[in-house]
């Protein structure tokens, strides 16, 4: 029996600047506060999406945005709280995203925001495709918004 070997490259976890992951959890609080608006047939658990740890993929990160991992209660694997409401383990983006394009960053956070509601077993299926379009028509508001969050922030 032939066993498949995969060989890891041993690259630091992206932690980013306070900036940074302020940023992240702004986008976050953005998508989160909308969700029930754009999905108002879906189920949505908003004080546990809330509770979903969010971070950066490892660099250089060149065919990912972003990823949402699920929660599988291994031993050891820190768990948060509500993990069994909305059965994801932490969201993950590409930092460049928050740099070079805010828009992209607000679409895969609730691309990934809707891998959690929906489940793994959903994929990128028919339900999904329904929804993740969804996002669009409030990206410009929501970038707005973050971009006023983000000169108040500096004025300070």
């Amino acid at each position: 029996m032939r066993t498949r070997t995969r060989t890891r490259t041993d690259r630091p976890r992206i932690i980013g600047s306070i900036r940074e992951r302020l940023l992240i959890h702004l986008i976050a609080d953005e998508v989160v506060n909308h969700l029930e608006q754009l999905h108002p047939e879906l189920q949505i658990d908003v004080e546990a999406l809330q509770h979903i740890r969010l971070g950066f993929l490892r660099e250089p990160c060149t065919k990912l945005w972003g990823i949402c991992s699920y929660a599988d209660n291994a031993k050891g694997r820190p768990r948060t709280e509500f993990t069994e409401r909305h059965g994801t383990h932490r969201i993950l983006l590409a930092r460049k995203l928050l740099h070079e394009d805010m828009k992209e960053a607000v679409i895969t956070i609730h691309h990934e925001f809707l891998h959690s509601i929906l489940g793994s077993k959903e994929g990128h299926g028919e339900v999904f495709q329904k929804h993740e379009p969804r996002i669009n028509q409030y990206i410009s508001s929501i970038v707005r918004s973050l971009s006023n969050q983000i000169n108040r922030k500096s004025n300070l």
